[in-house]
């Protein structure tokens, strides 16, 4: 008998400690509602329709209030709010007919806290918020007070111009699914009730520019690109070399010996804009170039001299700094500008203009937005063109890949791309 109890009471402990394991494995489970949630209104209706809900403040300590926007004409006193809320919780005063024309305080509790939310109206006038041609082209429009502010570019037809629009309001016309035409007096008119909001569209009209000019590319020496340049008795100062990384795949070696009857020749060539076929008396020129300055060659890299009908600026590039000289003399060492990374010894790519009229001279590098350079050109009995290479009496060296040569305006990298020039 006692082994039999003994037995028992070794079965009983076994069943017992199996149960206290499987207890001890099973995970607790939690109803999602004593998940914390917090307080807070998410969402209020107002009359069937969604209007946007904003914050207007937050600050700790302050009752939390919230604006519902409502278009004009709709009357405050007697709106129909239904209030989205807190998941279970509770709210009071209930949403119903409410006189918003004064704030509206409620409270509402949620499993985790109570808050108090202060709900007030802002009416606002219908009005369009956003606009955007699809056709014939994309054109995110700017919505300045009354005006639709749009850049459309001259020369394409837009007088069926399809556009999506957002609005506050009840209905627009015309209605985003029908076309407008942009080459009369057109309006956009959103209304709601007895309100209305028109809208005139403003637009900047702008060219694509083209370039127009003439390209020197090293295939070719000077003097058969433009006969008559200095270079035609100097042949051994420019000489083609392959290079396969170039435009057309060779460039022009440029070797400069300084002052013409002092060591020889100086190997210059006056690129004169007549005999290129291009405007005879510019007012405005851009000039392009691509070249690599070759060390220890001499005193300089290179040196230009950009002439203008009666006026002249030269363009030294040293080896320490750019430097336009004129009747005074305008810097920019590279070499101190520790945020710039400048290498003339590489491959870079110069764009020059010259205006006349304000007698100003900039120089972009490596197309960027913004000029290292800005100068102005002084009085000089010069006939317009571009002379490469007068060395004034100093020896330099460089490889030159090409020279684009345009007589229709002063165009920073931004309106006349090089994509453009060199196809």
């Amino acid at each position: 008998m006692k082994r039999e109890f003994k037995y028992l009471r070794i079965i009983s402990f076994v069943l017992l400690s199996v149960m206290i394991l499987f207890t001890a494995c099973e995970e607790e489970v939690v109803g999602p509602e004593t998940v914390p949630i917090k307080a807070e209104i998410k969402q209020v209706i107002v009359n069937n329709s969604i209007y946007r809900l904003d914050e207007l403040n937050n600050v700790p300590g302050d009752i939390d209030t919230l604006v519902v926007t409502v278009p004009q004409g709709t009357d405050i006193t007697q709106l129909d709010l239904d209030i989205i809320f807190s998941y279970f919780g509770t709210i009071t005063p209930e949403p119903g007919i409410t006189d918003l024309s004064n704030p509206v305080i409620y409270t509402v509790t949620s499993n985790f806290e109570t808050r108090e939310i202060m709900l007030m109206a802002k009416v606002v006038p219908p009005s369009l918020t956003s606009f955007m041609m699809t056709s014939p082209r994309e054109v995110v429009a700017q919505i300045s007070s009354d005006s639709i502010i749009m850049s459309l570019q001259e020369g394409i037809d837009y007088s069926a111009v399809s556009f999506i629009a957002e609005y506050f309001g009840e209905s627009i016309a015309p209605e985003p699914d029908k076309t407008i035409d942009l080459t009369a007096n057109a309006t956009i008119s959103v209304s709601n009730k007895d309100f209305s909001n028109v809208y005139k569209f403003q637009i900047d009209w702008y060219k694509i520019i083209e370039f127009t000019g003439v390209i020197f590319d090293g295939t070719q020496h000077p003097n058969e690109f433009l006969p008559g340049s200095l270079a035609e008795e100097e042949l051994d100062g420019w000489v083609v070399e392959e290079d396969p990384l170039a435009y057309h795949g060779s460039v022009a070696h440029f070797i400069s010996l300084g002052e013409k009857g002092t060591e020889g020749h100086n190997g210059a060539a006056d690129f004169v804009y007549g005999d290129m076929g291009l405007d005879l008396v510019p007012n405005e020129t851009t000039t392009i170039f691509r070249m690599k300055g070759i060390p220890d060659a001499g005193e300089n890299y290179l040196e230009l001299a950009f002439k203008m009908e009666g006026l002249r600026c030269k363009l030294l590039m040293e080896f320490d700094n750019l430097e336009f000289v004129s009747d005074e003399k305008n810097k920019w060492k590279f070499l101190e500008d520790e945020n710039y990374t400048y290498d003339p010894t590489q491959w870079n790519t110069y764009r020059v203009t010259c205006n006349a009229i304000t007698k100003e001279i900039k120089l972009y590098i490596n197309e960027e937005e913004e000029p290292k350079l800005v100068h102005f050109l002084s009085d000089h009995g010069s006939s317009p063109e571009v002379e490469v290479g007068d060395g004034g009496g100093n020896k330099f060296e460089c490889l030159i890949d090409y020279i684009a040569f345009e007589t229709g305006g002063a165009y920073s990298p931004e309106d006349l791309p090089l994509s453009k020039i060199i196809k």
